[in-house]
């Protein structure tokens, strides 16, 4: 049964407890015992929990639905959880990730008791702006977060991947605490937010002929990320979540970006995948994309991201270097080289000047060529 203390408030639909999906969209079941075993088979098998993840697009906008509603979906629907969206109405809910409880004994130090799930204290924070805020310490070790507009959270009576329930805690009504007042208790932990430029994907914001120059912030928005100092951006994961609402990293100026939860990353041709289900996060990394993903990757680069086929200018350039003893077309005849590994695309020979190109690659010269060659060997 759904506690009463929700009925004023919107409710989404989540995943099966056990069910883990990949890219493919293929779903299978997996019964860990810890977190940790959880975030093995998702590291191992590229199946993600569904547990915690809402299960229909616009669950901020319109897909959300009354107490009434999700209480009757979920009679029938036992194994699937549910979620309760933070900001609306001034509802915040405190999760501290802590061992000893840090964020919570100062809480209880301050305020009277709440609505309490496990770890996470429900309050209605009254003249908030309802934005998310991230807790640190001193050092800046992550302490927890006040969760706010943009987030959910896994309501009472669903079942953690482990197979734990999210037990009430404190039957207790959701109080009311002036958001002064709770700057005054865990102000000094908060972290400083800069304001982040929202950014609009679209084809005019870049246009350019190498994949890898794109923009990161052209493939995600920054918006709900939080400035953390260094032209680097970090929060929750845009695509699988996050417990801790930290562990999703890009450095804009180095056009990268790091999954802490998967231990993956790279640059934005492996960004468009993840973001685009071409591959699972958890794969994203060197050599992710070879053959087909690669091509799947230029043609969403060229469709949604301003990606052109370089068109310069040649007539004026002179043979340089390799170019004036060797013919790179004569060096492709010879390894079987004529369509590149990555994207599928046929080469474009610029015989004269020993250049070659491609959907991904602009124009290189004959030791880059050289180096696919013998690297295509290799991997044969």
């Amino acid at each position: 049964m759904i506690p009463e203390q929700l009925k004023i408030y919107k409710l989404i639909k989540l995943g099966k407890w056990n069910d883990y999906k990949n890219e493919k969209h293929e779903i299978k079941q997996f019964y860990p015992k810890t977190k940790q075993e959880v975030k093995d088979i998702e590291k191992e098998t590229g199946f993600i929990s569904q547990a915690k993840l809402p299960q229909e697009k616009g669950w901020r906008e319109t897909k959300n639905y009354s107490y009434e509603y999700i209480s009757e979906w979920k009679l029938n629907n036992q194994a699937y959880n549910y979620g309760v969206p933070t900001g609306f109405d001034n509802l915040g809910v405190m999760d501290d990730d802590t061992p000893n409880k840090r964020l919570i004994k100062l809480y209880e130090e301050h305020f009277q008791k709440t609505f309490r799930i496990r770890d996470h204290y429900y309050i209605k924070l009254l003249n908030w702006d309802c934005k998310k805020i991230v807790f640190f310490d001193e050092t800046g070790e992550h302490l927890g977060e006040l969760q706010g507009m943009g987030v959910q959270v896994v309501g009472a009576g669903s079942t953690h991947p482990t197979g734990e329930k999210y037990e009430v805690v404190d039957d207790l009504p959701i109080i009311e605490i002036e958001f002064e007042k709770f700057k005054e208790v865990f102000g000094k932990y908060m972290k400083k937010i800069k304001p982040v430029e929202e950014r609009v994907h679209s084809l005019t914001s870049f246009s350019g002929d190498d994949v890898k120059e794109i923009p990161i912030s052209n493939v995600i928005s920054l918006g709900a990320l939080n400035d953390v100092g260094g032209s680097c951006y970090q929060g929750c994961h845009p695509l699988h979540g996050s417990e801790n609402g930290m562990n999703f990293r890009v450095d804009t100026t180095n056009n990268i970006w790091h999954c802490f939860r998967c231990q993956s990353g790279g640059g934005v041709p492996s960004l468009i995948a993840v973001m685009e289900g071409i591959i699972s996060c958890s794969d994203a990394g060197s050599n992710c994309l070879r053959n087909e993903k690669g091509q799947k990757v230029i043609k969403i680069a060229r469709e949604k991201y301003g990606l052109k086929s370089p068109e310069e200018n040649l007539e004026n350039l002179q043979p340089m270097g390799w170019a004036k003893s060797l013919n790179i077309k004569s060096i492709a005849e010879k390894y079987n080289m004529k369509r590149c590994p990555d994207c599928l695309e046929m080469f474009q020979f610029e015989e004269r000047l020993g250049w070659f190109r491609c959907g991904c690659h602009k124009w290189l010269g004959i030791p880059k060529f050289m180096k696919l060659c013998l690297s295509r060997r290799v991997a044969q």
